[in-house]
């Protein structure tokens, strides 16, 4: 099996794809020219533009979340510091830390009397607390009111160990299926330098709903989460979520290292811009923080799809501009046929009906501009080529009704044209003649002085009057007598036969 080269297969495609283009009109050309340039113009704007259109609108988008993140987490600190500060300033309370004691030394039931009215006072003036309790020491109950149905994330049956010196502590949150998460704080008691007892907070937290309820900023799938660890050692959002229709208790996240949840309750402030999915699958960006105080992670996050349909829209809209642009060419390059392209078609029309024979046909030349110009310039052209066509062919009717032997040579030895009467007169057609030497047909006897004469028309020299016989095709001799002038390398020579007789 023959095997061909590669270049030789791209040699052949070459020279196809250029007869091809070269069998195209210029009309065709002119359009499908305009039309590559408005596409190849729109693919370097594409190439250049749409890159740095998805840059501005990603960093944009960071942006936009980190600024989202950062005031979001703000608030939350403030929340929380809000809740905390309640809770210190009902377990500073003289006579309920007084009557506390009172009960640790006495035991008796006023003490407990008294320290209830001083809690239905608290959490009647507080805005959301919905449990205060306060525990012994021993972690025992002295004293509770509530409103509502609070939840706190302290068991009734789990000790719970007094707080260090300093500000009430964060000690949980439970979501509710059917209202706001509650927010458990704990709170030291001491008296005359002594700690004797805990203060159990229990806070309700629609401030949390109402925080991760605005989308604004957002998008149309953008949503903030806040994340908190459950029993199964996993990750729940405190709170419904954008897209969960509305199930009070939260959605659970994955866990594990590299997630969305794992990295925002890492503590690091970090943009997750590929990778990551959010409890629906969904690939997202997002911005995510550390809630001081809690074991919350904050997450900001939106929708990839999202971030990237400006630069698919961008895109689209490139496309349909190039559609346009192209549709614009065609017009453009069909206008620029009717005033260019038909003009110089038109000239090549007249120059092939020249070429095909009529040598009368001419060109419109009434424009002005250059293309008018080219048209009278070629009809000159065509003037001077119909008179010099009309003089040759007067020299070609001459040349071929003379009786006398006209003809051209070369100094190499050979007829380059004969005319009619060297078959009249010595038998031999025009391709017998030009195909062999013509000292061939010289008379052996004249062949050296013909050949002294060709050497002299090689310098240049003209034959005036030169006589040699030449073989006819019946084996017969005739006697010619030449005339001859040499011009570069070619002989121009004219012979009439003398009386046959002295050709013997």
């Amino acid at each position: 099996m023959r095997t061909v080269r590669p270049s030789v297969q791209r040699g052949a495609v070459r020279r196809l794809s250029g007869s091809l283009w070269s069998g195209v009109d210029i009309r065709t050309k002119l359009i499908f020219a305009l039309v590559a340039v408005s596409l190849g113009s729109m693919i370097v704007l594409g190439s250049v533009v749409s890159p740095r259109v998805e840059g501005y609108i990603s960093d944009g988008t960071l942006e936009r979340l980190n600024q989202v993140a950062e005031g979001k987490s703000e608030s939350l600190r403030w929340i929380v510091s809000g809740w905390r500060a309640g809770a210190d300033q009902v377990a500073s309370r003289t006579q309920l830390r007084a009557s506390l004691d009172e009960h640790r030394l006495t035991g008796g039931t006023s003490p407990t009397a008294r320290a209830r009215a001083i809690l239905a006072d608290a959490i009647a003036a507080s805005r959301g607390a919905t449990l205060l309790e306060v525990l012994d020491v021993d972690g025992r109950s002295f004293a509770s009111v509530q409103r509502g149905r609070p939840f706190s994330a302290v068991g009734a049956d789990v000790p719970v160990a007094p707080p260090a010196a300093g500000e009430a502590v964060y000690a949980g949150i439970t979501a509710a299926d059917d209202g706001p998460p509650q927010v458990t704080f704990l709170a030291r008691m001491t008296y005359e330098g002594r700690l004797i007892g805990t203060l159990v907070a229990v806070f309700e937290a629609p401030e949390l709903l109402e925080l991760t309820g605005r989308y604004r900023g957002l998008g149309d799938s953008g949503e903030t989460l806040i994340l908190t660890p459950d029993e199964a050692g996993g990750l729940r959002t405190v709170h419904p979520t954008r897209h969960d229709q509305g199930r009070g208790g939260g959605v659970s996240l994955p866990s594990q290292p590299g997630s969305l949840g794992s990295r925002a309750m890492a503590g690091d402030t970090v943009f997750l811009t590929g990778g990551v999915t959010d409890y629906r699958g969904e690939e997202v960006w997002a911005a995510t923080r550390m809630v001081e105080g809690t074991d919350w992670g904050l997450v900001v996050k939106v929708d990839r799809g999202e971030v990237r349909q400006p630069v698919a829209e961008f895109n689209a809209w490139l496309r349909r501009a190039a559609v346009i642009l192209s549709a614009f060419a065609i017009v453009l390059g069909l206008v620029l046929a009717l005033r260019l392209a038909l003009p110089i078609h038109a000239l090549a029309e007249v120059a092939n009906r020249i070429r095909k024979g009529e040598m009368d046909a001419r060109a419109d030349s009434s424009r002005q501009d250059e293309v008018g110009l080219l048209a009278r310039t070629f009809n000159e052209m065509a003037d001077d080529l119909e008179e010099r066509m009309g003089q040759l062919n007067e020299f070609r009717r001459f040349f071929d009704v003379s009786i006398d032997l006209m003809c051209i040579a070369d100094l190499d030895g050979y007829f380059k044209r004969t005319n009619p009467a060297f078959e009249k007169e010595l038998g031999w057609n025009r391709k017998e003649l030009e195909e062999r030497p013509f000292l061939d047909f010289v008379h052996p006897d004249d062949l050296e002085k013909t050949k002294r004469e060709v050497a002299r028309l090689g310098e240049g020299i003209p034959t005036i009057s030169f006589e040699n016989r030449y073989l006819c095709k019946d084996g017969s001799y005739k006697l010619l007598r030449w005339t001859s002038y040499p011009e570069g390398d070619v002989l121009y020579a004219i012979a009439y036969v003398l009386d046959a007789s002295a050709a013997v």
